[in-house]
């Protein structure tokens, strides 16, 4: 740091001699900047001393009184996301965009044409864009002297970005746009009256950084305010090939000169940056050109992972505008990084990307093969570089040694990271979407079995169980038959959807794999006992969902999370603290999947979706890839029939397998916990024998309602579902086909409760009428039928929910239907649903109206 008496104009005060070293203080570089360098940083200090010697300009307001800013690199892929975050947070502000551009006309139409392709544009902006054609390299930008002088009594602050931001640059070609660049910013910035400076440089100043903390760098840290050591940048970043770190070096050095003479400022080290939470995908990132690189060959290097530490670039401009508008800050230097990233890489085979891994030497020999049209051509200076820190297996992979204080302490809004899987999700529709105009291949998933039976042998082969045993052949079989069902043409399976669906497959199968380590551990899950389990089995549209959600109210039930079904096994193993609580990491998953997919709007007014709610266990059924839920998310009617025929022997019994891991981790809470077991799924209803067999001892309570009355209100729900992945269907033919299936379920369920009056006893009916007039009564009734006590605390926490439903009810979408839409009459539905009609009228059980 410069000292304030050898700036001229600068007197030094009390509270400006010799700074005590403490946390808030940039410390000096350490090393030598190469000669080259130090010239430019002694030029951008003689910018500040020559400023500051032909007058002492007015002092700089607070943050909270700007009025005009100044933005350069406006149209830039970062700068674009910075001016759409200053506009947001301050909705007083006018922003000057310095812009090339031949008029002001011709400069407002390419800062909205920026926004417009990054989906970022609001009518709202216009009135306050300001553009100011110039240049940022140009003297006074370009000016002249006198709209120069203008600007420095208009501005508040100005945001440096513009930039020259390729990599493979050596530093003599890029000094001019990006260290230079910095002298008419300071001049303005003491011009007048002091202006408020935030720049934005980079975390790749760091080696260990851009070495992704890899072989010698996997012990290094980035502490709080910490300078990049010279001596390090210069034995890995040779300043004839890769000049940009320097470039950013020598213009932070401009800057905390520049604040050692009054300026107030605030220098942005920004991680590697790509994918914003709103899919927008620029094409010319360095993330995205090597995942273009290895779509086009169908081949990736070894130690490839879709990139973990790209930053969503919204989410980091948000926090830095925050930071910037916040008249309170206290720190110089913010290292604008997550350093909690996903606690797992996605792969690309999780996708339905099965490309060739192949040595980094190889993958290059394909690319160079490929000529100017490889993605990654005239980068491969840069890559025989640092692939051997970029492709390492020892890369950082759970948290980034990087203190984030100064972002956490300064930032006055709420931090919120988007997971990465909604990030990747949202980018492959926004490239299905922008098709014609991506310059690039797009990646093309593929229904494989082969390909998925390879990922479960590499989930085996890491979570170090045996593959038969975890993908037994029964079960593999199952997967076999529903991926040759949804390749069928008839299926309908839209080319956009594939990855989703493959994605939900591998989880499946990784789930598998986590369940059979957990037991592979913990020995004694084998053991554990299921008694008396309780399911909630009335047909879809019957009312199971809400009592099912009443009923869990009770301590004396153990009932399945949305969450838990989504990811069984919490992997830390923390079921005595951190499980089932709003800490468990595997209610951020289940969020993050279900946002991904959109199903919680998409479902909005049909099903409530809620991470703290029971949910239906279909869920472990999908991890035997037997159940009737794939032919309701699907059109695959081969499947159903082959699931007929096969049975459910094998599902069940691995379905109780599972519930002993669930029972196990839930005593290690409640150790003594005699809780049963509330479950649902309507689905039940057609595998009662194989259900019975896994449970000898099952409770069973079935709603039941008029067929006409849920029939309409199940074809929109299913219509619904198949619509995430499925081209749609004539409606009428959604309708006899579900008019069939459900049906088909019900009377033979009524067929099975026939044949077996001894299990009657343990068979609660409840009328879908009686439970919305009076739930309560109905729950009271359910107790005394089955003998459980109901006590006062339950039955409070019942009442409790009941009025929050009540209140929810009346904010949420209602859906209009009717049996009509998928052409059925009433008269049809009865007739189908004769038998079980005549059923419950044989018991005395009016399907509506009062008893």
């Amino acid at each position: 740091m410069t000292d304030p008496a050898a700036v001229p104009g600068m007197a030094r005060s009390d509270s400006m001699a010799e700074p005590r070293a403490t946390d808030l203080e940039v410390p000096p570089l350490i090393g030598r900047l190469p000669p080259q360098c130090q010239r430019d940083v002694d030029a951008l200090r003689r910018v500040v001393r020559a400023a500051l010697a032909r007058e002492t300009p007015a002092e700089a307001v607070p943050p909270n009184e700007f009025r005009e800013v100044l933005l350069t690199g406006a149209t830039g892929f970062v700068g674009r996301f910075f001016l759409r975050a200053l506009l947001q947070q301050n909705e007083r502000l006018i922003v000057h965009c310095l812009v090339r551009a031949e008029s002001v006309a011709h400069g407002l139409e390419r800062i909205r044409e920026g926004l417009e392709e990054a989906e970022l544009w609001e009518d709202d902006f216009a009135p306050r864009l300001r553009a100011l054609p110039g240049d940022v390299c140009a003297e006074q930008f370009g000016l002249g002297d006198a709209a120069f002088a203008d600007l420095s009594r208009w501005i508040d602050a100005v945001y440096h970005l513009a930039a020259n931001v390729g990599l493979v640059v050596p530093y003599d070609d890029i000094r001019e746009a990006n260290a230079l660049g910095m002298r008419p910013v300071l001049e303005l910035c003491l011009r007048t009256r002091i202006k408020h400076l935030f720049h934005v440089s980079s975390m790749g100043v760091f080696p260990a950084y851009f070495c992704n903390f890899a072989r010698e760098y996997s012990q290094s840290r980035i502490d709080d305010q910490m300078s990049p050591d010279v001596t390090e940048m210069k034995n890995i970043f040779p300043l004839g090939v890769v000049g940009y770190p320097w470039s950013k070096l020598v213009a932070e050095q401009g800057v905390l000169f520049a604040k050692s003479a009054g300026v107030p400022i605030a220098i942005f080290r920004l991680p590697l940056m790509g994918l914003p939470s709103t899919g927008y995908t620029h094409a010319n990132d360095f993330p995205t050109r090597l995942f273009a690189a290895a779509t086009q060959l169908e081949k990736a290097p070894q130690g490839f992972t879709i990139q973990r530490q790209s930053e969503p670039v919204d989410t980091v401009i948000e926090i830095c505008a925050a930071i910037s508008l916040n008249p309170d800050r206290r720190f110089t230097v913010y290292h604008c990084c997550d350093p909690e990233p996903p606690h797992e890489d996605l792969e690309v085979a999780e996708f339905g990307f099965y490309w060739q891994e192949v040595s980094y030497l190889s993958f290059r020999r394909s690319c160079q093969a490929v000529g100017e049209e490889s993605p990654l051509h005239g980068q491969w200076s840069l890559f025989d570089q640092f692939a051997p820190y970029w492709f390492s297996e020892d890369k950082i992979r759970h948290t980034l040694p990087i203190s984030d204080r100064a972002v956490r302490e300064d930032c006055p809004r709420p931090i919120k990271w988007p997971a990465l899987l909604i990030r990747h999700a949202r980018s492959y529709d926004w490239l299905r979407r922008n098709e014609e105009k991506w310059p690039h291949a797009i990646p093309q998933a593929r229904l494989d079995f082969e390909g998925l039976a390879a990922q479960a042998e590499t989930y085996a082969r890491r979570m170090g169980v045996p593959f038969e045993e975890t993908y037994p052949a029964w079960k593999l079989e199952g997967l076999k038959q529903l991926i040759e069902a949804l390749k069928s043409p008839d299926a309908g399976l839209r080319g956009t959807a594939i990855s989703h669906v493959v994605y939900g497959l591998t989880r499946a199968l990784r789930n598998n794999a986590t369940l059979a380590r957990e037991r592979q551990q913990h020995p004694e899950i084998e053991r554990e006992e299921i008694e008396r389990p309780v399911f909630v089995a009335g047909i879809n549209r019957t009312g199971t969902t809400f009592l099912h959600r009443l009923l869990s109210r009770d301590p004396q039930f153990w009932a399945l999370r949305r969450y838990e079904l989504t990811e069984p096994v919490l992997s830390t193993g923390e079921y005595g603290t951190v499980a089932w609580t709003a800490e468990d990491p595997r209610r951020v998953y289940a969020e993050e999947l279900l946002s991904a997919t959109g199903a919680i709007d998409a479902l909005a007014g049909l099903h409530r979706v809620d991470m703290s709610e029971p949910e239906e266990d279909f869920m472990l059924l999908w991890l035997a890839f037997r159940t009737w839920a794939f032919t309701i998310a699907h059109y695959v009617p081969e499947y159903g029939r082959w699931l007929a025929a096969a049975g459910s022997r094998e599902v069940y019994a691995h379905h109780r397998y599972v519930m002993q891991n669930f029972t196990w981790q839930r005593r290690q809470r409640e150790p003594e916990g005699q809780q049963h077991w509330l479950l649902k799924a309507p689905f039940h209803l057609r595998e009662l024998e194989a259900l019975l067999e896994a449970y000898p001892d099952a409770v069973f309570i079935q709603t039941h309602r008029e067929p006409v009355e849920f029939m309409a209100s199940w074809n929109s729900l299913a219509e619904r579902l198949r619509g995430f992945a499925t081209e749609p269907r004539p409606p009428h033919e959604t309708g006899a086909e579900q008019l069939a299936f459900m049906s088909g379920m019900l009377n033979g369920a009524m067929r099975f409760r026939a044949a077996n009056p001894a299990l009657e006893e343990r068979w609660v009916d409840v009328r879908y009428a009686d439970l919305v007039a009076d739930p309560m009564a109905v729950a009271r009734d359910i107790y005394a039928r089955l003998g459980w006590p109901l006590e006062k605390a339950a039955a409070g926490a019942m009442e409790d929910w009941l009025d929050l439903q009540a209140e929810q009810r009346r904010h949420e979408p209602r859906h209009e239907y009717s049996l009509e839409d998928y052409g059925l009459t009433p008269a049809a539905v009865d007739a189908a649903f004769a038998p079980y009609r005549d059923f419950v009228a044989a018991r005395g059980i009016a399907l509506s109206g009062s008893t």
